[in-house]
Formats: structure tokens, C-alpha cells, sequence
């Protein structure tokens, strides 16, 4: 089939190292005389540079994520933590102590995933160093656990 007039010996092979759906389309272009083929290939080309460029963006920006000091540390901070049961004779509060809210309401659903019944959230930020926060809730009683764990 190379010899034939439609076909010199190098555009045969080019059409060989082509995959099927890519040969459809060369087909096509053949037919039509109007080469779309060359133009898809082109944008794909294009895509696959875009892609590359925001792949190796996205690699910079973790190279500069963990080149910048972190000074979260969420190990040292859920150890700071501190929590006071005060019992009275109309209600019992519980109290967590700590340094970022967020810490505080992870504890805080812990107790609950444990079984403890709490109401009446309350959050109080101190107003001098050490800068920490204060979770208060109304303990209503106990429950069986939630949790596997």
C-alpha cells in the first residue's frame, strides 16, 4: 500500500505509527482535504505544556509550604490543654483550658464521642499573656460511648 499514488512511503509509515482513533481522523483529513488531525494534535500539545507548567507550580508552592516555619504544632498544643470538672448543687461545668479554639472543641468532641452530655456552650478568649481560650460547657450526664475506640 505504500507504493500506491495516495500514499508516499513516508506519509504510509507516519499513518503506521499512528493509534487507531488518530488514523480516523487522518482518514478524515484525507478526505476532506482539510487537516483538523495536525490541529488537535497541536492543542494537545498545548494542554500537555499547560499541565506540565501548573504541575511544576504546584510542586514550587509545596517546596515553599515546607520551607516556611510552621509554629503550629498540634502535639504541644493538645498537651497544654487542661480540663476542670466543677461540680455545684444545680449544675455541674466543665472546663477546657487551652491555647487555640480549635484544639479545644477537637477535645470537646472527644468527651462527647466518649459518652459525656454537654449543653450551654460558652468561649472566653483571656485578655493578657499568655493569650489562651476557655470552652465551658453544662454536663447533663453520661451516655454510652459513641466511639469504637
Amino acid at each position: 500500500m505504500a507504493t500506491v499514488e495516495y500514499w508516499d512511503e513516508n506519509e504510509f509509515n507516519f499513518f503506521e505509527t499512528l493509534e487507531d482513533e488518530d488514523k480516523l481522523l487522518y482518514v478524515y483529513d484525507l478526505m476532506i482535504d482539510e487537516p483538523s488531525y495536525l490541529e488537535i494534535h497541536t492543542e494537545m500539545e498545548e494542554l500537555d505544556k499547560q499541565e506540565k507548567e501548573i504541575s511544576e507550580m504546584f510542586k514550587k508552592l509545596g517546596e515553599a509550604a515546607s520551607e516556611m516555619e510552621d509554629d503550629y504544632d498540634f502535639k504541644r498544643d493538645r498537651n497544654e490543654v487542661r480540663v476542670e470538672l466543677v461540680k455545684s448543687t444545680d449544675k455541674d461545668t466543665i472546663y477546657i483550658y487551652g491555647p487555640t479554639l480549635e484544639v479545644l472543641l477537637k477535645v470537646a468532641t472527644d468527651l462527647q464521642m466518649n459518652g459525656m452530655l454537654l449543653m450551654d456552650k460558652n468561649i472566653e478568649f483571656t485578655k493578657y499573656e499568655p493569650w489562651s481560650v476557655i470552652l465551658s460547657y453544662t454536663v447533663i450526664g453520661n451516655v454510652p460511648p459513641f466511639s469504637i475506640n
